[in-house]
């Protein structure tokens, strides 16, 4: 390795400390730094790294398969950003216990290990295998000043020993300093603005795929054709006694505005674990003041980060979530702190739902632009002289009658709102479109009502045992206050949940077999961790790492000085009175030497042009059996190496000067 003594290490520890992976950490950097100080080494043929190289390919395949099952994305390419450094250990190490100054880059690239002109290009492992230390490290930082200081002081120190000699210690000094002070301001200006827009453009930054439990834009005015993903993103077990559809709830508004809902000051409260138990434990979390939860709904959520819950109504109990923090709003939004893949929980619902807030003035508002329209249907319904029981049941049938379902929608005509041609022209809509005019036609009979969004369950999968919850699952429905009480209603026609089914493509059913496959091995994982039987597959790969380490280093040992070049050995090795090394020094004096760590088969390819090389393919096989070969060579064998080498040095005398 030809970096400074003691980076390699300190790179490992400083990755160690941004993941908390100390013991690994450790370990690395020992092994790392100790061929400086211990003299024995072992002669590695390209061959031999080759073997390794492809160890860690497949490694790292296996590591990305299991890390894509049981965490997702984002999360698992994050995870193997951060394991990359040590996925490709076993290959900085062989290297760092070899004779190898450094690696063919056939070592590294297939593509190259068919061409022989280029095998000569020559790589050293330590400043790449340095770099991969910092990567990972910053895939993991923590995102504060000693991350950022730690960065700069390892990348300054290379840095300030290979700077050219004309530029003193303190000037290269000061001019890192001033390169690390930009660099920090840059970051935190970039972080600053990141966080600007979040607040100012949630929706946008969001992508649309994860609820904003402050606004939602709820695709009314939207023309064309509605497209939504067949991506599970739940998994439901229920109780028997709990009947499909389930209505999951994530989000309530209060305030619509052209085609957008908004809650309105809806502060998030924190809760506190039941029994105080530690945050990030597996923990209940109390939502209301049911005491004897009457029914069980089980949760298998993927998220990518943070996400807010999906909920059946009435929710009393969370169990099971070890949620770094929970927080919860009036409307009934319940968003956790929790790093991004699958994770699961328990919902314990109750008879009452206390933990939603009563109606407010705004619960009643009506927008002037709908206001008409609104009226009309009111009018024509005779809503005013019903009892809130009646009115529910009127306006769902009004729906249920006059309206069907579309996935498609083009320009309202007249000058209407989209809403207002919704009630008046159209009749045809999404379930935002539904929602929307129930909510307000409620309104106008005097009972307080909310727009909710969230998913609903009604697609049972007999390959996970389980209803299945897509993307294209996402609904919304209305909160309406009856008896004293916030009480789901869905008036968006049945057939919506058909008419969106029908436009699965064929490939679907092989998707969501690769779905119920990873989420599987995120369980199995769950449940190993759990059990404590995670740290134990480590004792799997070991013995495969320590066959492989046998397999490659075996009758390959040599000391410091081969490394270096000096001439003779502490010890000989078989093999070494070849009379081909006679050759190899004619061919070097000839001007045709052999590079350091090249393979005599490479080195003979590379100048198989030149006079008499063609004749020593032969004898190379032997020289390697010699060599290598247990068995050796027969007598006869022997003989003819020694009679053919030096007949060839005898037909390819050194020119006279």
């Amino acid at each position: 390795m030809n970096t400074p003594p003691f980076l390699l290490a300190a790179a490992a520890l400083f990755w160690g400390a941004q993941t908390g992976n100390w013991l690994v950490a450790a370990a690395s950097a020992a092994l790392l730094e100790a061929p400086r100080y211990v003299a024995r080494r072992w002669h590695l043929e390209t061959a031999e790294f080759i073997r390794v190289a492809d160890f860690c390919t497949v490694l790292l395949f296996a590591i990305a398969v299991y890390l894509y099952f049981t965490f997702g994305n984002p999360r698992a390419v994050t995870l193997l950003f951060q394991w990359m450094p040590v996925i490709v250990l076993p290959l900085a190490l062989a290297q760092a216990w070899s004779t190898a100054r450094a690696l063919d880059l056939s070592v590294l690239f297939w593509s190259l290990r068919r061409n022989p002109m280029r095998r000569a290009i020559k790589l050293n492992l330590a400043y790449p295998a340095f770099a991969l230390w910092l990567l990972a490290a910053s895939a993991a930082n923590r995102q504060d000043a000693a991350f950022y200081l730690g960065l700069t002081l390892l990348t300054a120190w290379p840095l300030l020993l290979a700077r050219p000699r004309s530029y003193a210690a303190p000037i290269a000094a000061g001019m890192l300093l001033a390169a690390a002070l930009a660099g920090f301001g840059g970051q935190l200006g970039l972080h600053r603005l990141q966080q600007w827009l979040e607040a100012a453009v949630p929706e946008w930054m969001a992508g649309g795929a994860r609820t904003d439990p402050y606004r939602s834009t709820t695709g009314i005015g939207t023309i064309g054709d509605l497209k939504l993903s067949q991506r599970i993103v739940l998994r439901v077990e229920a109780d028997p006694a709990v009947s499909a559809p389930i209505l999951l709830h994530r989000a309530s508004y209060d305030d619509y505005l052209g085609g957008t809902w908004v809650a309105r000051d809806a502060r998030f409260a924190q809760l506190a674990p039941v029994g105080g138990a530690t945050l990030g434990s597996t923990s209940a979390w109390k939502l209301n003041d049911t005491r004897e939860p009457v029914l069980q709904v089980t949760l298998h959520e993927d998220s990518d980060g943070n996400p807010v819950l999906s909920l059946p109504a009435n929710t009393a109990r969370i169990e099971g979530l070890a949620a770094i923090e929970m927080k919860m709003n009036a409307l009934g939004a319940v968003q956790i702190e929790h790093k991004p893949g699958l994770f699961s929980y328990r919902a314990q619902v109750g008879s009452s739902n206390s933990a939603y807030g009563p109606p407010t003035p705004r619960d009643l508002g009506i927008p002037k632009a709908e206001a008409a329209a609104v009226a009309l249907i009111a009018n024509e319904l005779g809503l005013a002289a019903l009892t809130p029981a009646q009115v529910l049941a009127t306006v769902k049938q009004f729906f249920t009658d006059r309206f069907e379902y579309s996935t498609w929608l083009g320009k309202p005509a007249g000058g209407r709102t989209p809403l207002s041609g919704f009630l008046l022209a159209t009749r045809a809509g999404h379930c935002e479109y539904f929602a929307s005019a129930t909510v307000l036609l409620l309104r106008a009979a005097g009972i307080p009502a909310r727009y909710a969004t969230g998913f609903s369950a009604q697609e049972w999968s007999k390959l996970d045992h389980a209803y299945v919850v897509r993307e294209r699952h996402a609904h919304a429905w209305v909160r309406a206050w009856v008896g004293g009480a916030w009480r789901d209603v869905d008036t968006t026609p049945p057939t919506w949940f058909a008419a969106e089914a029908a436009g699965s493509p064929w490939w679907s059913p092989l998707a969501d077999v690769w779905s119920w496959a990873r989420f599987s091995l995120s369980a199995w994982s769950a449940r190993a961790g759990e059990r404590g039987w995670s740290g134990g597959l480590i004792w799997v790969a070991l013995p495969l790492l320590a066959w492989l380490a046998w397999r490659t280093l075996r009758g390959r040992r040599a000391d410091t000085a081969a490394a270096t070049g000096e001439a003779g050995l502490n010890r000989p090795w078989p093999g070494q009175d070849s009379e081909f090394y006679l050759i190899e020094r004619r061919m070097a004096q000839l001007g045709h030497p052999r590079q350091n760590a090249e393979a005599v088969t490479e080195w003979l390819a590379r100048i198989a042009a030149q006079p008499g090389a063609a004749a020593l393919q032969r004898l190379a096989r032997l020289h390697y059996r010699h060599r290598f070969d247990p068995a050796g060579l027969s007598a006869a064998e022997r003989e003819t190496l020694r009679t053919e080498a030096l007949s060839w040095l005898a037909q390819h005398p050194l020119k006279s000067t």
